[in-house]
């Protein structure tokens, strides 16, 4: 995956919130979101709020979405790399370590 991702100028995914983590905070990649739940939507949505992917759900919606994302890929990268910066790339292992930890304290 890292290296499709190394060459591509964004990413067209369903919404899955650690896809999305991946994509927009350890490659610093605009996402065009497709979603498939509600959670999805959601997940885009908050995305396309903070100016990093763009939410689509048909064709037409991809289309204008590559268009508006070529045309204004700067301020795309601006966005995703301040958020790149506050990225957590650990951020699954370490709430496994701390709930393991709260399990142990409360044997």
């Amino acid at each position: 995956m890292q290296t499709v991702l190394t060459g591509c100028k964004y990413a067209v995914i369903n919404g899955s919130h650690t896809v999305m983590g991946e994509i927009m905070g350890m490659n610093s990649k605009p996402i065009i979101g497709m979603p498939i739940y509600d959670e999805h939507t959601n997940q885009i949505k908050w995305a396309e709020e903070k100016q990093l992917g763009i939410l689509a759900e048909n064709k037409k919606q991809v289309i204008e979405a590559i268009q508006t994302i070529s045309q204004n890929y700067n301020k795309y990268e601006e966005r995703l790399e301040e958020f790149s910066k506050n990225f957590d790339r650990n951020g699954a292992e370490n709430t496994a370590k701390i709930v393991a930890d709260v399990l142990e304290r409360k044997k």
